[in-house]
């Protein structure tokens, strides 16, 4: 009888536990809604990032360092953003899932503020924690990106 009653505790302990335990993150699906948001142009992954967030831009030019999160959005995010006359659209191709990792490779285009088209293969890789991202690494074509950056801006 002892034996009926432990079992009895076990089993209902163990299904009151799954009751009440969180569902897993699933962080590719929050990485998917955030790309599909941006690409209609309603947000943006950068909501994911984390407040202490490291962003580092992989490749041979000036460009490529690691950078906070507020000094990548002085240095990158808003000085790139002069230099378009429409926004940023990307074009995702595939979002793998490893651990927490997760990789996204996509494509982007936007007009300049010189009327060229502005056009660049991405693959970013996301550490995620919790929801947010916390690490990223950015690997895309510089020497398009920096061709953008040396564009004059009116700063008036």
């Amino acid at each position: 009888m002892k034996t009926f009653q432990y079992v009895t505790v076990f089993v209902w302990f163990y299904l009151l536990s799954g009751s009440v335990m969180a569902e897993p993150l699933n962080h590719k699906q929050l990485v998917e809604q955030a790309f599909n948001q941006w690409s209609q142009g309603t947000g943006s992954p950068f909501d994911l990032l984390e407040a202490d967030a490291q962003w580092t831009i992989m490749g041979p030019t000036e460009s490529a360092k690691t950078y906070n999160l507020s000094d990548f959005q002085e240095m990158v995010i808003q000085p790139f953003n002069k230099r378009l006359s429409t926004r940023l659209k990307p074009t995702v191709h595939a979002i793998y899932q490893d651990s927490e990792e997760i990789i996204i490779l996509f494509e982007a285009e936007a007009t300049l503020i010189n009327g060229e088209i502005y056009r660049n293969s991405y693959a970013w890789f996301f550490t995620m924690q919790q929801g947010k991202v916390v690490n990223v690494r950015a690997v895309l074509d510089l020497n398009a990106y920096d061709a953008v950056m040396a564009l004059d801006v009116n700063d008036d």
